[in-house]
């Protein structure tokens, strides 16, 4: 039998810890078996139509809002049935119920993720969140630089692990096929130069400076947006407004990004926050430079020979960035950075590590 990991997570909405998670999932796989549990039920299958909720692998809980006693133990009882090596959490939420359920189970080791560090800028929040992690004692990891100095300045006497995310270079790559072909075979134009965005499409990804500075750029670059959320109508009717509907494709939630990437020439991230980003990795893994805004861990996401970045809520700066990628002729690929810095296997081997070490100390 494989050893076996559990992760907990919040729910399986799309985003960077579902990702994360999903992706973990399926990178180990070869080692070890890896379960995640989500703690809300939100039609999963609607977003993630390969997932498979049946499966002994993937546990859909059906926590409702606000404070909800059964989950711990029903936590607990998945532990004691799963009999992990360690339980991963990742948010607030699943540290509280995931930890505490993991320490009623008798798990020794508990790692949580910290993904970003700005829901600690309220006193309530940050105050629940050090409560818990002196309760819960997880290993505790930040995945960027940027994360770590935050969480350091809220809350001094924690000190994170820095384990940056990654993604894997195997399932994230250059298409054999060349973009005309790609963009034939997706149905779309052939005349543009395409920039893309994949993110969910809500205010903090500031859809609507990239659609702004779509409309400072010439009329044979246009844009791609893979992602749902609450301001697609409005982002709709901006389009309209800037006369750029022949310019500006919603494609929706898009399950399988592998088929995404490779349609791009620059794939750009406008958001005014983040923590560390997959999105513009996996861009990269494919081959596709990146622009992105200068926010919380983003420049730790990209290449610096063909990367740029460039001030956030700025369409000028961001149409001018956008052109200079388009532009430019360089003979690195950012797909190199990924595979030495950003590898998902080498996260996985860190993440291990951690366990491995803590176990090494307790022989010691």
């Amino acid at each position: 039998m494989k050893p076996v990991i559990v992760h907990v997570v919040q729910h399986l909405k799309p985003g960077g810890i579902e990702s994360f998670a999903l992706e973990f999932q399926r990178a180990a796989q070869p080692f070890f078996d890896v379960h995640i549990i989500s703690l809300e039920n939100h039609h999963v299958k609607d977003y993630w139509h390969n997932i498979d909720c049946g499966q002994k692998f993937i546990h859909i809980l059906d926590k409702k809002p606000g404070w909800q006693a059964n989950i711990f133990m029903q936590l607990k009882t998945l532990f004691e049935q799963i009999k992990p090596i360690y339980v991963h959490t990742h948010h607030i939420g699943p540290l509280i119920y995931g930890g505490i359920a993991a320490r009623l189970a008798n798990i020794n080791h508990i790692i949580h993720t910290e993904h970003d560090a700005w829901h600690l800028a309220e006193f309530r929040p940050r105050l629940l969140q050090q409560l818990f992690i002196t309760l819960v004692r997880p290993i505790y990891v930040a995945d960027a630089n940027f994360v770590a100095k935050q969480v350091k300045r809220l809350m001094p006497s924690l000190n994170p692990i820095v384990i940056t995310n990654g993604v894997d270079t195997d399932k994230f790559k250059p298409s054999v096929l060349n973009k005309n072909k790609l963009r034939q075979q997706a149905g779309l134009p052939s005349q543009f130069k395409f920039i893309g965005c994949a993110a969910r499409l809500e205010s903090v990804k500031s859809h609507e400076v990239l659609i702004k500075a779509l409309a400072k750029l010439p009329n044979n670059i246009a844009l791609l947006l893979a992602g749902t959320g609450s301001l697609q109508a409005q982002l709709e009717q901006l389009v309209l407004q800037l006369h750029l509907e022949n310019r500006v494709f919603f494609l929706g939630h898009i399950s399988d990004m592998t088929s995404f990437y490779p349609l791009l020439d620059v794939f750009c991230l406008s958001s005014n926050n983040e923590g560390l980003p997959l999105s513009p990795m996996e861009a990269q893994a494919c081959g596709v430079p990146v622009v992105l805004t200068d926010v919380g861990g983003c420049k730790e996401a990209v290449c610096r020979k063909t990367g740029i970045m460039v001030k956030a809520n700025n369409p000028t700066l961001l149409a001018q960035a956008l052109i200079r990628s388009l532009n430019q002729k360089s003979n690195h690929s950012p797909r190199q950075f990924i595979k030495n810095h950003r590898s998902i296997n080498n996260m996985i081997k860190q993440y291990l590590s951690l366990i491995q070490l803590e176990l090494r100390c307790k022989l010691c």
